[in-house]
């Protein structure tokens, strides 16, 4: 997925990854697009019911309110707060080992080696396609650059 936004976005932030710009403003238009469908008063082959169509629409709702939010931040205190598709994490700089690439979901991925070793990914940088390993691997800098401020 190129133009996945790396940037520094404050003065207390090392590094900032977030889902790019095109990427957000889907997660805006597909959920309507899926609302306006289930509830409309046109029938569906099958029709569900409107209870399954409603719980179907927050289902879509709630998904892509969690994505709009996924990211990760390197804070220039030594925090760095992982918010994945289902959990948010915070962790200190001490607690990561290092960061390298591997694989998850059927692509690549940056992923995080914790002290405890057990790893860690960030969702943010999921990449279907070795196409797009240039940005993989300018966000594993960012990572690293993080790190090394030890």
């Amino acid at each position: 997925m190129p133009g996945h936004d790396a940037r520094v976005t404050s003065t207390d932030a090392a590094f900032t990854l977030r889902m790019p710009t095109w990427a957000r403003v889907w997660l805006v238009v597909f959920p309507l697009l899926v609302v306006a469908a289930l509830l409309s008063p046109l029938p569906l082959r099958g029709d569900p019911g409107v209870p399954v169509r409603v719980l179907f629409a927050g289902a879509v709702i709630a998904l892509s309110a969690r994505m709009w939010v996924m990211g990760a931040v390197g804070r220039a205190d030594g925090r760095l707060v992982v918010r994945n598709q289902l959990t948010t994490r915070t962790y200190a700089r001490e607690e990561v080992a290092g960061a390298g690439i591997g694989r998850e979901r059927g692509g690549r991925v940056v992923v995080l080696e914790l002290a405890d070793g057990s790893t860690r990914s960030l969702d943010v940088t999921l990449r279907p396609l070795r196409l797009f390993d240039q940005g993989l691997q300018r966000e594993l800098a960012l990572v690293r650059r993080w790190l090394d401020t030890r």
